[in-house]
């Protein structure tokens, strides 16, 4: 018997426990397009349709994933999608799944998770020597902003955010040591730091302003207390504000809609409108304990043999009249892409069966091309991460960073720069559950591909403004971006962070002062803006189209 990749299975690799696992439904086509339509809000579906060509994205795709693997009880990885995305072929891939043995584990998480102290994920590691390192500085804070208006029960919010907290044990853990290796536990006490002020007076505004910085700067201990505060501030008569401040060691991109979702669910619980919702059955130490057990041996070979290919050319430096200066201050600026450039990259992506998110990383190797030229050139991408069943409701630190590699012949078709970007994303996304860092350090230990990093990081974050309905009100929530100058410790030289919005898509670049010296990143930006209008004019539908 062979696996996917060609290599044989061997029987023994099937435990007894393996083989009694509960039966699963044979996923078909059809039952695949109806979970397509389900997370697109589709009335019909064809088997044979592309999954992104009726307007999905990766982020619906991770939801039809998550859906199909608790009916299944197997998760495709992300990869297969880009692919292909039609139903027929997803239906195919998990059936693949579904007939490969079970790994053997040594001990399962369920019962390690007992314990007091659990390690760190591999993720987890790098924000933690950060950390330690920065003294505790506040420069892993993500800050959300949440205004409730209307009929608040502001005992019932405070609740709710006591609630939110229980009920997602990664906003109460703790860190330390373990036989003097890094871990961390979850803390008995539930209660979380919120601390309440009225801000009606006439200088309230100001006032909420310098809360807002106050939780930009103002940094964790992390072993002292769970790293994670809310300022609970009535702003109106009506109206409250929810400040929301926690560390990235235990919050991603996608745990900020978590965090919404548990809060306005544990509020309507608390003023009686909805029941009370059962705490996840998974945690975040399952996943620490999975990634642990999974990422050795053959499978982690693979990994890095695949990272060490990404990184086999190194890329020229894309910088500007600074070289490659040290330093880590950088300056964030404000920057948009307007509606109808994201809708001819989107219709540019549909027609080559992807995703926007593919788009805009072509776009950006074609800027890096036309900046540097040299063999390739590469870009480093946030990944959600969440391929393993039973994360997609967890709060947690999950995403990764992959490399996606792109040849540096500026100038490429626009068609051709995308179908090459598609295949690359693919190819990247093969190696998501391998923490970038981590895989860096082995292969540097080996001489290979230590000094082969890009200049260039992206992240294509959920829509940074979201409402949640509440019983006699509404929560409009947004997530703070810091502006001007700042110190950022990581390794890009630039930075794109863009988020969807209801027209076009809008966030800030960070670029590193030592690196771009007055004027220069006025200039890059000029080519970023002339890469987007050559690679959108290829999308623009024609007359007939339209």
């Amino acid at each position: 018997m062979t696996g996917r990749t060609g290599k044989p299975v061997r029987a023994c690799a099937e435990t007894e426990a393996a083989r009694a696992r509960p039966a699963h439904d044979r996923p078909t086509a059809a039952s695949v397009a109806a979970v397509y339509r389900d997370v697109l809000g589709l009335d019909g579906c064809a088997e044979d349709e592309s999954f992104f060509r009726l307007g999905g994205d990766s982020l619906h795709a991770g939801r039809a994933l998550a859906l199909l693997a608790r009916r299944h009880g197997v998760r495709l990885p992300l990869a297969e999608m880009y692919r292909d995305s039609s139903a027929a072929a997803v239906a195919r891939g998990l059936g693949e799944m579904m007939d490969r043995p079970r790994p053997r584990r040594s001990i399962t998480s369920l019962a390690r998770r007992r314990r007091t102290w659990f390690p760190l994920s591999l993720s987890q590691e790098s924000f933690y020597a950060m950390d330690r390192a920065t003294g505790g500085a506040g420069l892993f804070n993500n800050v959300g902003r949440l205004d409730l208006r209307g009929d608040i029960d502001p005992v019932a919010l405070r609740q709710a955010l006591v609630d939110t907290v229980r009920r997602q044990p990664a906003l109460r853990t703790v860190f330390g040591e373990d036989d003097g290796r890094p871990a961390q536990r979850f803390a008995e006490q539930d209660a979380p730091q919120i601390d309440m002020c009225d801000l009606r007076a006439e200088n309230g505004a100001a006032l909420l302003r310098r809360r807002v910085r106050e939780q930009h700067l103002r940094g964790f201990d992390l072993h002292a207390a769970p790293p994670v505060r809310f300022v609970l501030a009535r702003t109106a008569d009506h109206e409250w504000t929810v400040l929301t401040a926690v560390h990235h060691i235990v919050f991603d991109g996608m745990s900020q809609s978590l965090l919404l979702d548990e809060i306005a669910q544990a509020y309507a619980h608390r003023v009686g409108a909805a029941p009370e919702s059962r705490a996840p059955e998974f945690t975040y130490a399952d996943f620490a304990y999975w990634q642990r057990d999974t990422l050795r041996g053959e499978r982690l070979e693979e990994h890095l043999q695949g990272l060490a290919e990404a990184v086999r050319h190194t890329p020229a430096p894309i910088v500007g009249d600074g070289g490659l200066g040290k330093g880590y201050t950088s300056r964030i600026r404000p920057f948009e892409v307007e509606d109808a450039t994201v809708r001819d990259l989107r219709y540019l992506a549909a027609r080559h069966d992807t995703t926007l998110f593919v788009g805009l990383v072509a776009t950006l190797l074609e800027f890096a091309a036309r900046r540097a030229g040299g063999t390739r050139q590469l870009v480093a991408v946030q990944a959600a991460n969440r391929g393993l069943p039973g994360t997609e409701n967890v709060i947690g630190c999950f995403s990764n960073t992959l490399y996606v590699s792109g040849r540096a012949r500026p100038s490429l078709d626009p068609e051709e720069r995308l179908a090459e970007t598609r295949d690359e994303v693919a190819r990247a996304l093969r190696h998501e559950e391998m923490p970038l860092d981590h895989a860096l350090g082995l292969l540097a230990e080996r001489g290979t591909g230590a000094a082969c990093r890009p200049q260039i990081g992206f992240a294509l974050q959920p829509p940074r403004h979201q409402t949640r309905e509440l019983p006699g009100g509404v929560l409009a929530a947004e997530y703070l971006l810091q502006s001007g100058d700042t110190v950022d410790p990581t390794n890009f030289p630039l930075v794109l962070e863009l988020f969807a919005e209801s027209r076009g898509l809008a966030g800030v670049s960070h670029h590193r002062l030592a690196v771009w010296p007055e004027g220069a990143f006025a200039a890059a930006e000029g080519q970023l803006a002339a890469a987007f209008q050559y690679m959108r004019a290829a999308g623009r539908p024609s007359a007939t189209e339209r």
